[in-house]
């Protein structure tokens, strides 16, 4: 059994999303603050502030009173404003067989997503069973958005840096894929890490390594060559010498 997980930096800090007098439908921002510092590692001091800033540039005032979500349109437009690379995973939203596989060849290759599940009262911990967001069972069937950073390659379950998670589970949380299907996915991002570009449109992590692999100059092999190629000259300019003299 293996776990996959991303390179997450030294310094890399988790955000949790609650905080007493503040609003508490930020899931979106911590998980961008999250994704923020995987992208620039040293851009960010106070995560837990960024996200609170995110918050209040594309929604509102930071204020228990307002229960406004964040759009992806929103996300998006924070991602872009900071030059975070990134690809938006909609077009596969219809096949979610074919999404599970992209995402994991993303993560095996250093790449988390911000994901949205329609529904949160199905997450569970993949390793006690707990429910993850009990108040969701009595009160709303809300949509939820945490940040993916691996997954394990046996247990069917991903690991998530779960931003509404109470602090007794341990970070990241394991939760399995199929709670995912059962709440099913309404958002993947595809968040570049730090010094890698997006990919070209299209481009699928299954099938290719990005960024493409830079061409390695071997020494050796280039001087074995150049002395086969001079050797092939000294034979050649021989023979043209022993031709001249029997002319």
């Amino acid at each position: 059994m293996t776990d996959f997980m991303i390179h997450l930096p030294g310094n890399w800090r988790y955000v949790y999303q609650f905080a007493s007098g503040l609003s508490q439908y930020k899931c979106v921002e911590a998980s961008l603050a999250m994704a923020g510092q995987i992208a620039y590692p040293t851009r960010y001091a106070n995560p837990t502030q960024l996200m609170s800033q995110i918050y209040s540039q594309y929604v509102g005032p930071d204020v228990s009173s307002d229960t406004r979500g964040t759009t992806k349109e929103d996300a998006l437009a924070w991602l872009h404003s900071q030059n975070i690379g990134y690809v938006d995973m909609e077009s596969m939203l219809g096949n979610l067989d074919e999404l599970h596989a992209e995402i994991q060849a993303q993560n095996r290759q250093n790449v988390p997503q911000l994901i949205t599940i329609g529904d949160e009262s199905f997450l569970h911990d993949a390793r006690s069973g707990h429910t993850l967001h009990n108040w969701a069972d009595a009160l709303n069937h809300g949509a939820h958005t945490m940040l993916r950073v691996g997954y394990s390659d046996v247990m069917g379950y991903g690991l998530y840096e779960e931003p509404a998670a109470a602090p007794n589970f341990s970070q990241p949380v394991a939760i399995p894929w199929q709670n995912f299907l059962d709440g099913h996915v309404v958002g993947c991002i595809a968040i570049m890490p730090h010094n890698v570009p997006t990919p070209p449109a299209g481009f699928s992590f299954q099938h290719g390594t990005w960024p493409l692999p830079k061409p390695t100059f071997d020494q050796a092999k280039a001087e074995s060559t150049l002395q086969a190629a001079m050797a092939a000259l000294a034979s050649l300019q021989h023979d043209l010498d022993t031709l001249k003299t029997e002319v």
